[in-house]
């Protein structure tokens, strides 16, 4: 964190960023609140978040693997419409080549760009089978682990509470997911190791049962 210029700070309060007063019936929820998953790509969360600028407001949203909470895709943008979605779920997939022969289930809340037809016609593709957080509106205990790594980047950026623009936004939250969370950051939740080092142990043990 030192090296990359950030400071803990006080959890800011969570305020949602879903509207899903126009969205169609959502899908079933698949995860029902099933944290606990063993293997990767068994689980993705996904999540956009707000991001205060001087000229205006940002949106990132980022894709999750459950099992080692690793970030597979973010993408910041002006717009909270479904092709900034798309984009980081061709992130996730570049970054997961050959996903297994069982379908990913894909769990986010109730937004319309989670509920778009386009979107729902990439994860059909791909073999993803969605799940949509079934409870209200500022409820996000259903997606909670996704909301904690927003919560936490917001704590940790201290001195980007309010970004000067569009570019900065996303030079910072890149950085702090690709060179710090996902490589330096230990999580309790993985025996306080990094993503990637959690799925590096889990692909090592694999390999150990097949010899």
């Amino acid at each position: 964190m030192y090296t990359l210029g950030i400071r803990v700070s006080a959890k800011r309060r969570y305020r949602p960023t879903t509207d899903s007063s126009q969205t169609r019936a959502p899908a079933a929820n698949l995860l029902q609140r099933a944290f606990d998953i063993q293997h990767p790509d068994k689980v993705w969360l996904s999540d956009f978040t707000e991001l205060p600028c001087r000229n205006g407001k940002a949106y990132a949203v980022a894709i999750m693997d459950l099992c080692s909470r690793r970030i597979l895709g973010v993408t910041v943008s002006h717009s909270m419409q479904t092709k900034t979605l798309l984009h980081a779920l061709a992130q996730a997939c570049r970054l997961r080549r050959h996903l297994p022969s069982e379908p990913v289930i894909f769990h986010s809340d109730r937004g319309s760009q989670f509920n778009a037809d386009i979107f729902k016609t990439e994860l059909a593709k791909r073999n993803i089978v969605q799940s949509i957080d079934a409870t209200g509106v500022g409820n996000c205990s259903d997606n909670a682990p996704m909301e904690s790594v927003w919560s936490r980047m917001k704590a940790e950026l201290h001195d980007h509470k309010l970004f000067d623009d569009l570019r900065q936004a996303g030079s910072v939250v890149y950085r702090w997911v690709h060179l710090f969370y996902n490589h330096q950051r230990l999580h309790s939740g993985i025996n306080y190791m990094t993503p990637t080092e959690f799925e590096h142990q889990l692909l090592t043990q694999s390999n150990e049962r097949l010899d």
